[in-house]
């Protein structure tokens, strides 16, 4: 039933989600994969960013492999996809990459980042803790 829900109602998302891990694992930048909850999870070799969820998807860092808490946070965002299906890159996503950017640009502290919109919302239906 899962499978239908991320192929129909969050299918922008899991498509993106489908190439940029076929990307990752054409280019053998694949470390590890795993399976959380009912979400694909792949660590990959990059420098580019933490962690992504993309509907199906969840795609992050090698140095993230022991980090519950960015695991659970990027579950938080695939909770959000299912929530607002095929607005999710929208609402979330671009919300989310837009605030990524400043952050990093700006060089604001982390632990801030986390307290806005979308990121506060993903940490809270992920359960994590800060």
């Amino acid at each position: 039933m899962m499978n239908l829900l991320f192929w129909t109602w969050c299918l922008p998302q899991s498509t993106v989600g489908f190439i940029v891990y076929s990307f990752y694992k054409m280019n053998n930048k694949v470390v590890k994969t795993m399976t959380y909850h009912y979400v694909k999870v792949i660590f990959i070799k990059t420098k580019a960013f933490t962690g992504v969820s993309l509907g199906k998807y969840i795609i992050l860092n090698e140095s993230e492999i022991d980090n519950d808490t960015t695991l659970k946070h990027e579950y938080g965002h695939t909770k959000q996809s299912i929530m607002s299906g095929l607005f999710y890159l929208l609402i979330v996503g671009i919300p989310s990459i837009i605030r990524n950017i400043i952050w990093r640009i700006k060089k604001l502290p982390t632990s801030d980042y986390y307290k806005g919109f979308p990121e506060d919302w993903a940490d809270r239906l992920g359960g994590v803790i800060r």
